[in-house]
């Protein structure tokens, strides 16, 4: 007897309540994330100093990290989004702050992170291609550059990795300045709790 499929097998998501994709992982092509690809690379020996004032060092390392994007594919079929939770054979796995705070180094006590957009219209409006940083604020840097361009590189880096690592969202390839005050102080940067609202913004 012939065996029909239910229609969902391309998507990366659970089918419904009575059946998980998982048991008809046989009799599809395996599924792969499609991934994005940034421009950005590890940071300058120079601006290393303003990255660790701001609490970033550790994160520019992840610019050239690789991902292992079937291992991200599996365990999207095992998510549980109203509990927030991987569904594993051995039990339920989830992300915590701590997870955050030991990944990626990000402060998860101090200052809150906070800030809102009052509408839909200026989610979009006030944005930058993450190409506008790496091609003009991070272009190459000379070996004599002044105090304030190191740290208008800094701050520039930055947002490259809080639009295109940290905050990413479906635009793929757009920042919103409302981060960039929040860069203008480094030290007082380095003292906000980060790691709490990347934990947020994720769920």
């Amino acid at each position: 007897m012939e065996q029909h499929l239910l229609g969902y097998e391309y998507e990366m998501y659970r089918l419904d309540q009575a059946e998980h994709i998982a048991g008809r992982l046989d009799q599809v092509a395996p599924r792969n994330l499609r991934t994005r690809r940034n421009l950005m690379t590890r940071p300058p020996e120079q601006i290393r100093p303003y990255l660790r004032r701001a609490r970033f060092e550790y994160v520019a390392y992840m610019v050239e990290f690789e991902h292992d994007w079937s291992l991200a594919s599996a365990l999207i079929e095992r998510w549980q989004p109203e509990f927030h939770t991987f569904h594993l054979p051995c039990g339920e796995m989830t992300i915590t702050l701590q997870d955050v705070a030991y990944q990626l180094e990000l402060r998860i006590d101090g200052d809150p992170v906070s800030g809102c957009i009052e509408d839909r219209q200026s989610q979009t409006k006030w944005t930058v291609k993450l190409t506008w940083f790496h091609n003009t604020v991070c272009r190459e840097l000379e070996q004599d550059a002044t105090e304030e361009r190191l740290r208008k590189y800094a701050r520039g880096y930055i947002m490259q990795l809080i639009g295109g690592i940290l905050f990413p969202d479906a635009s793929d390839s757009w920042v919103h300045i409302r981060w960039l005050p929040l860069l203008e102080d480094l030290d007082a940067c380095g003292r906000l709790s980060w790691g709490s609202a990347v934990l947020a913004w994720m769920y």
